[in-house]
């Protein structure tokens, strides 16, 4: 990687495969307004703002990302609107993967998935452990309360708290802090098995037989705590994210 200090002149002798970070230090909000809006209608592939540790983050830096013949075309334009304002170069040879074309417009294409021996391990076992547990609960429920073949709130109680969880762990998943093998083992296995629409359905309609407010509350109270509960386990894993 090479680092350069611009002043007038070209970034490098850039490549196809040369990207170039151009970074700011900007004196207020108004000029960064102005560099970002002028770097999105060139169609820089990046135009970001941040404000720096600095005097208790008063300054403003704009970092800037392309190719090197795409910025070295911009800098001049630039230097024009902010012509006191400090510019740091840093140019790095890449080689993208996949795919291969990125920087001329393509687009990543993943394989699709296979399971192996031990995804399926994990899933199995995940799974065991979950039927197990809502039987416990369903079961449980029914010896508490007799009306539970009216009302089978034992089931509603599992997909809720099902509803509550998944949403909490693919919360965790997308921001990367689960890994694979906790998602086959506690989503796609536990919570899987631990959660069932099917009883829910079935249980919906014969409530409905024997009472028909009784079945519209159990289905639509079902639905309804379900919903609330996976937004709020999606609010308390963002909040304990930040």
């Amino acid at each position: 990687m090479e680092r350069h200090n611009w002043n007038n002149g070209a970034v490098s002798n850039g490549a196809a495969g040369t990207v170039v970070q151009a970074t700011l230090r900007l004196r207020s909000e108004l000029e960064c307004e102005r560099v970002i809006r002028i770097a999105h209608q060139r169609g820089l592939a990046s135009a970001t703002a941040y404000r720096g540790p600095e005097n208790g983050g008063a300054l403003i830096f704009a970092i800037f990302m392309d190719e090197a013949p795409a910025l070295e075309e911009f800098l001049p334009e630039l230097r024009k609107v902010v012509p006191d304002v400090p510019i740091s170069i840093v140019r790095e040879e890449v080689v993208h993967l996949a795919p291969s074309d990125f920087l001329s417009g393509g687009a990543y294409r993943p394989r699709p998935f296979r399971a192996g021996a031990e995804q399926l391990l994990w899933i199995f076992a995940g799974g065991v452990l979950g039927a197990g547990t809502r039987l416990l609960v369903e079961s449980g429920s029914r010896y508490v309360s007799p009306g539970d073949e009216v009302f089978p709130w034992g089931t509603m109680l599992v997909n809720v708290v099902g509803s509550f969880a998944i949403a909490a762990l693919g919360t965790l998943l997308s921001e990367r802090f689960l890994g694979e093998r906790e998602r086959m083992f506690w989503v796609l296995g536990f919570l899987g098995s631990f959660t069932t629409f099917s009883s829910y359905i079935f249980q919906t309609t014969e409530s409905w037989k024997t009472s028909e407010f009784l079945g519209g509350l159990y289905g639509g109270g079902s639905m309804a705590l379900g919903l609330c509960a996976a937004f709020l386990g999606i609010w308390l894993a963002k909040k304990l994210l930040r």
